[in-house]
């Protein structure tokens, strides 16, 4: 009797992939720049060492057979403080349930705010957005002046961040006269705390993220994907939900 002959199947889990113009960058994961599978801080101090060792710069063609580190998270082309910066963001970020990072920053009038001071008192709404006086941040910024005594009367204070300077902010703030405090991150410092610190271009901006911080000063609700024209009755809704 003839032996039938068999053929083994095997199944192999493929890896899901981007597709990136940048030659330095991890086409599976961009934050990894070593390779491991893993994001770590290993990762963004590869960055840096390299920052400290060749300094900031455009990155040639990649060598064939090259297998170090891809240096450019943020797909540039090229080397900067901002690739090490966006590796450490993503391990910063603020979920729900952990203590809201402090927040002390100069309104659009250059007086200091600290939001600190409405633990026990207020639950706060802090919303970040990209760029003073462009369309979707205008939107949201009016949005949320008209519902601020909504949300007042729901036990809550609404404060913007951006990383626009105290002058753009007043220009901001007095051209469409909104009724609420508009914070200057101009050192991306609390952006970052509270994992918000993107870029477009090369150049960093806040992500529109908005975080509900409750009386007790933990957070309670995060926004992240933020669709300007129904984001203020979202937020609102969520105070009523008695967040």
């Amino acid at each position: 009797m003839k032996k039938r002959s068999q053929k083994r199947r095997t199944l192999e889990r493929l890896e899901s992939r981007f597709l990136c113009a940048a030659d330095w960058q991890n086409a599976v994961n961009r934050l990894d720049v070593n390779s491991s599978g893993y994001v770590e801080p290993l990762d963004a101090l590869i960055v840096i060492n390299d920052l400290n060792q060749n300094g900031i710069r455009a990155l040639a063609t990649k060598p064939s057979g090259y297998a170090g580190p891809l240096l450019d998270v943020n797909g540039d082309g090229s080397t900067s403080p901002l690739d090490a910066l966006i590796v450490i963001n993503s391990m910063n970020r603020v979920d729900v349930g952990s203590v809201a990072p402090a927040v002390k920053l100069q309104n659009q009038e250059g007086e200091m705010v600290d939001l600190t001071s409405y633990i026990g008192q207020r639950a706060v709404v802090l919303y970040f957005y990209p760029k003073d006086n462009t369309p979707g941040c205008t939107v949201e910024a009016l949005d949320f002046s008209i519902r601020k005594p909504q949300i007042q009367s729901l036990g809550a204070e609404v404060f913007g961040v951006s990383l626009d300077s105290v002058a753009s902010h007043n220009e901001f703030s007095d051209g469409h006269k909104l009724n609420f405090d508009i914070l200057a991150d101009t050192d991306k410092r609390i952006t970052t705390a509270y994992g918000a610190l993107t870029e477009i271009n090369g150049t960093p901006i806040a992500k529109r993220t908005t975080f509900i911080i409750g009386i007790d000063g933990t957070v309670k609700k995060i926004f992240t994907d933020v669709d300007v024209l129904i984001h203020g009755e979202e937020v609102v809704a969520a105070l009523q939900a008695g967040i």
